[in-house]
């Protein structure tokens, strides 16, 4: 034991997990600060669910130290730190009985006073908006109602920290925003401690304070959640929070209080840089920054283009602008179907230089 004090109630140093030949972690460091949200962002095989495995103790890694509120971890001893844990998995694994024993199944492994049992189960049944269906059988519940049940079963424990490994993915949407809202408004309202592991960007912005963005199991980013949102380190961090406009760019000019980037035959303005390396750069921009018409605008940055591809996406249009380099832009429908928008019309793009964000291309 120690009596440090800290605000850090999960610390990893140089974690290390190789499996075979393959080396599936390498952290220099990871923490979670008291009542705050981490999310673990990442594509496909980049290590978030192993890393949360060994967060939760669950996974021993080959090398490296894990504390929790300053204590180093005693892998000979990893249920004591479990049982100041709860996680929600991707897909709700229920016992098959009612929706009230599920809750109350944790409560009494735990060994929860069989007085208080009653109270917190029903407050939480309550609180996840499923007390009517307390008796219900879970084999009858819809994705959204199961999901509800494993949330409701793992606040009940009262967790130190809270883990959930893309939750909502299975839902559908209106679900998964509903659910993702709920929950973000729980964990505000307790104050608890939690990680999430999301492939979903529109989740981040709703509970996360802070991103962990992996790629082959390190981090490469690691910052407030709005940070990385609007300044991704590099382009997997990009195409991870939404960034599809990735333009090869040439900075030309560094005077001023900002640069001028050649793309394609275009001069653009963009903001000064600092970190930047080279000459050679991506210029960053999010489809929904970029404003289409019919006639010139005022702005930092208008463009001539052509529309060489149209695709509905959900109630909204994307599209491809063809302006000596590619750009994806989102159209409303009433530009679409009300404003004649269509394959090979002639169109304006304009955006401000403050929504570009330039990273070195190499």
């Amino acid at each position: 034991m120690t009596d440090k004090v800290t605000d850090k109630v999960i610390e990893g140093k140089n974690i290390a997990l190789t499996i075979g030949r393959q080396n599936i972690l390498d952290i220099d460091y990871f923490s979670v600060r008291q009542g705050e949200t981490v999310a673990l962002l990442g594509p496909n095989g980049s290590g978030k669910s192993t890393l949360l495995k060994v967060l939760m103790l669950l996974q021993r890694p080959s090398a490296g130290e894990l504390f929790f509120k300053g204590e180093k971890v005693d892998w000979n001893r990893p249920l004591i730190y479990r049982r100041r844990m709860a996680m929600v998995f991707q897909e709700p694994l229920l016992l098959d009985t009612s929706v009230y024993k599920n809750v109350e199944a944790g409560l009494k492994i735990r060994g929860v006073s069989k007085n208080l049992i009653p109270h917190i189960v029903t407050t939480w049944l309550i609180r996840l908006g499923i007390d009517h269906l307390a008796r219900r059988p879970v084999r009858f519940l819809s994705g959204g109602e199961s999901q509800r049940v494993s949330i409701a079963r793992a606040l009940a424990l009262e967790p130190e920290v809270l883990f959930l490994d893309e939750p909502f993915s299975a839902l559908d949407a209106p679900t998964r925003v509903a659910l993702t809202v709920e929950l973000a408004g729980i964990i505000k309202d307790t104050g608890i401690t939690d990680v999430f592991v999301t492939h979903d960007y529109s989740e981040i912005t709703i509970m996360a304070e802070t991103v962990t963005v992996l790629d082959r199991g390190r981090v490469v980013q690691c910052a407030f959640a709005r940070e990385v949102m609007a300044r991704p380190a590099n382009r997997t961090v990009a195409s991870l929070v939404g960034v599809e406009n990735a333009i090869p760019g040439l900075v030309v000019d560094r005077s001023g209080c900002g640069l001028t980037v050649q793309a394609g035959p275009h001069l653009l303005q963009a903001p000064a840089v600092t970190d930047l390396t080279s000459e050679k750069v991506y210029i960053l921009l999010r489809p929904d920054e970029v404003k289409v018409s019919s006639g010139t605008s005022a702005g930092d940055n208008t463009i001539r283009g052509t529309i060489s591809e149209l695709l509905p996406q959900g109630y909204q249009f994307k599209a491809v602008v063809d302006c000596g380099f590619s750009l994806k832009v989102i159209l409303s429908p009433d530009q679409v179907i009300d404003g004649g928008v269509t394959k090979g019309s002639e169109v304006f793009v304009s955006f401000s230089a403050g929504k570009l964000h330039l990273i070195d291309r190499v």
